[in-house]
């Protein structure tokens, strides 16, 4: 087969599979969509008969109370109407929400003929409630009204089981949208449980010698459920829930551990042990009410919850199916499209290629070679037969070129390598090492980023017998910065040593600042001076890092807090801060490099982790702390290579004791 008939018929296989895939992927989303209806049918559904339950067992409750208690005053009946109307509201409005979503429903008219029969039943059961009532005074008796709270109860479980049977048939898949489903589901139960105690306890307490054994078991088995009910919920808050779920679940399990669960508890015990209760019916009953409203509030957040995420699902099922539809059009005119360009841009330049190529192979030497106008493969197949030998030689001498510039790269690697070597060495031996002047000891802890770094530090001891110090950190790393090191190491360490009587640190800084030439890196430092006469300090801090204060007691202060560095501004001015440094005190004066050191997921070793780490070894001894310090960083980076210099240098105000143990 030829080529061209080739990409021909890979170019419209794979045309067509696209459209294949993309029309699959459309009947998949439809299907989706399909389903997010049914699950928003259902779950409407579902949420108007949850609403009808709940209704159902108020209108038993107030119903029950009423026959228990015998004041069928217009009040009370009033109240018994408004509960049986929002029964019918809710019963109306599942009934009318199924009519409305009967396509996305399975067997709606099954769902209304269970509404309907529940209806009726409800209506006999009112009947016989308002014929007991109408009756009154005359008592009906206890086991009317137990016959008259069985039946109510049945309709409730119906209720219920119906609800349940909708949600079987349609069961979410989102986890979120499982767990809320479960949770009305244990809040249901959880809420008839209280209903029926609710009912059950206020005929208990209104008539306490008509009450059975097998009613005062009954109250324990609901106080269980309820129990098992919030244990349930209680093991489902490991899903994705809203805040807003989490804290209405949190509200009402808090209004019942602290108000109905001890209420009910107590009542139940003094029943059964035959000890009149401390609160009337008619408080219980409160109670009771208030304890279901909380549930209440809580299956309506959960209901809420629950429709926020399925109109969200159906949203973008909707627009999924939009979409991969659009797709579907674009797809089929990409085909058409490629199948044309494939046509003209490929097959025909390459059968005119080929038809030369076979006429040079039979030595045609006059054979015209086709020039392609063109910047793609194709173009570049028609040059590649004059050019092949001229590349070739170019390769070859390209080549060479390369090993003679590589071996002198080598050489030069290794001859700057060892200036380096030697360069970080001097600079090395520039710092101090560890030692003692009067009353202060030192000492340092220095790593270079590279072979040579742009921090350094020192401290010496005027002719006047004052200790002055400083440490420098210059922009950038690498020889630039070592060099500028190296200059301001020496300017600064002349500038305290010459230092006339009676100019301000200040002055002194806002000099050096002034006179740095501006083809030079900037550089930050901290520079001072420790009055050997008086248990005085003072520094000057130029846009470095806080110097940290271990006082001898262990508290840890930071000295200062900004600064410009030296050379960014010329007319820049400085403050010194002064303070107390007594026996026993330290100052630890530390380069960015230290608290900019980043572990392995990018996270600063910051200047807080510096103040616990010090807090944390302040009562052990400089060397301890230097140790601990270089150690402890080492672990945070993970790796014996820093990104940025590090130089640490800290002095300490002896005793005078320790002073004259030092000179000994």
């Amino acid at each position: 087969m030829k080529i061209r008939y080739i990409l021909l018929t890979l170019t419209i296989f794979l045309g067509v599979a696209l459209l294949v895939a993309v029309s699959v992927q459309i009947r998949t989303e439809i299907l989706q969509h399909q389903a997010a209806q049914r699950m928003v049918a259902s779950n409407a559904v579902r949420e108007h008969l949850l609403l009808n339950a709940n209704a159902l067992a108020q209108e038993r409750s107030r119903t029950v109370r009423l026959l228990v208690s015998g004041e069928a005053d217009a009040r009370h009946r009033e109240e018994l109407q408004e509960a049986r109307a929002r029964v019918d509201a809710t019963q109306e409005a599942a009934e009318q929400e199924i009519v409305e979503r009967s396509s996305d429903l399975r067997d709606p008219a099954r769902s209304l003929a269970s509404l309907s029969g529940v209806a009726r039943d409800l209506d006999a059961l009112r009947q016989q409630a308002d014929a007991y009532l109408s009756a009154a005074p005359q008592d009906p008796g206890s086991e009317p009204v137990q016959r008259w709270f069985r039946e109510a109860t049945r309709l409730i479980d119906e209720v219920q089981s119906f609800r349940l049977t909708l949600l079987q048939q349609e069961r979410p898949q989102d986890p979120a949208l499982r767990a809320e489903a479960v949770l009305r589901t244990y809040g249901g139960v959880l809420s008839e449980s209280i209903a029926r105690n609710q009912a059950i306890l206020t005929w208990a307490l209104s008539r306490p010698g008509e009450i059975n054994p097998a009613e005062l078991e009954a109250v324990g088995r609901n106080v269980g459920r309820a129990d098992l009910a919030w244990e349930l919920i209680q093991s489902q808050l490991t899903a994705p829930l809203s805040p807003s779920v989490r804290e209405a679940i949190s509200a009402a399990h808090a209004k019942y551990d602290t108000t109905l669960s001890p209420v009910q508890q107590t009542l139940s015990n003094a029943l059964q042990s035959q000890t009149r209760p401390a609160i009337s019916a008619q408080e219980w009953y409160e109670i009771a009410r208030q304890g279901l409203r909380s549930i209440a509030n809580m299956q309506q957040e959960l209901l809420r919850s629950s429709r926020d995420r399925l109109d969200l699902e159906l949203a973008q099922s909707r627009r999924s199916v939009f979409l991969w539809s659009i797709l579907l059009l674009c797809g089929f005119g990409a085909v058409l499209a490629s199948a044309l360009v494939v046509r003209l841009r490929v097959v025909r330049p390459l059968e005119a290629l080929s038809s030369a190529m076979l006429r040079l192979a039979e030595n045609d030497l006059s054979a015209p070679l086709p020039r392609q106008t063109r910047s793609d493969e194709i173009g570049e197949m028609s040059d590649a037969l004059r050019v092949f030998k001229a590349n070739a030689i170019r390769r070859q001498r390209s080549q060479q070129d390369k090993q003679m510039l590589h071996a002198r790269l080598k050489d030069a690697y290794r001859q700057l390598r060892k200036d380096l070597e030697a360069a970080a060495v001097i600079q090395t031996t520039m710092l101090p090492p560890p030692s003692t002047l009067g009353d202060v000891r030192y000492c340092g802890l220095f790593r270079p980023s590279s072979l040579v770094a742009g921090d350094t530090y020192n401290v010496v001891r005027r002719s006047d017998g004052g200790i002055g110090f400083f440490q420098i950190d210059v922009a950038g790393h690498g020889a630039p910065a070592a060099l500028v090191s190296v200059a301001s190491h020496q300017i600064l360490s002349q500038a305290i040593l010459t230092r006339p009587d009676g100019m301000r640190l200040e002055t002194l800084v806002e000099r050096i600042n002034a006179d740095w030439p501006e083809g030079l890196p900037y550089f930050t430092m901290v520079v001072g001076e420790i009055d050997v006469g008086a248990q005085r300090a003072a520094i000057i801090q130029a846009g470095h890092p806080a110097p940290l204060l271990l006082r001898a007691d262990g508290i840890v202060e930071p000295i200062g807090d900004g600064g410009f560095p030296v050379g960014m501004i010329s007319s820049a001015t400085y403050e010194t801060l002064e303070f107390d440094f007594r026996p026993g005190d330290r100052l630890l004066v530390y380069s960015d490099g230290l608290v900019e050191a980043e572990n392995r997921e990018g996270e600063q070793f910051s200047e807080e982790r510096l103040r616990g780490l010090v807090h944390e070894h302040a009562e052990g001894s400089t060397g301890i702390l230097l140790d601990s310090l270089d150690r402890v960083l080492r672990k945070w980076r993970g790796s014996e290579r820093l990104d940025d210099d590090l130089s640490v240098l800290m002095l300490e105000r002896l005793s005078e004791r320790a002073n004259v143990d030092a000179h000994l």
